[in-house]
């Protein structure tokens, strides 16, 4: 199993549903083999490997790139959207998903 397969597919046990503001669903696309869709809502969390593109919220990056910032080694800056490293319909919402999966201490 990938790192990243890993990281999504620990996304149900690290849910933290006062995080949520609303239901939602995010797609990330991850280096060329990487899709996963999650959806959000008051009460759950769900993963599924693959490609959602009526999803509210899409991120697109290098799949290192992903796991650098999921590890907290690197912070998303204006720099990453504005040369296209990283690609999101809604930089705003990338926030809320942050939220309802704060990594605990």
């Amino acid at each position: 199993m990938s790192e990243i397969a890993k990281v999504f597919k620990g996304l149900p046990k690290r849910f933290n549903k006062a995080g949520v503001t609303a239901a939602r669903s995010y797609y990330f696309s991850l280096g060329d083999d990487e899709k996963w869709t999650v959806r959000v809502g008051k009460d759950k969390c769900t993963v599924e490997k693959g490609q959602n593109e009526d999803a509210d919220c899409f991120f697109k990056a290098p799949a290192e790139l992903f796991l650098k910032v999921w590890n907290g080694t690197h912070k998303l800056r204006p720099a990453d959207f504005l040369t296209g490293r990283v690609k999101s319909n809604n930089p705003v919402l990338l926030k809320e998903f942050v939220a309802a999966f704060e990594k605990t201490k």
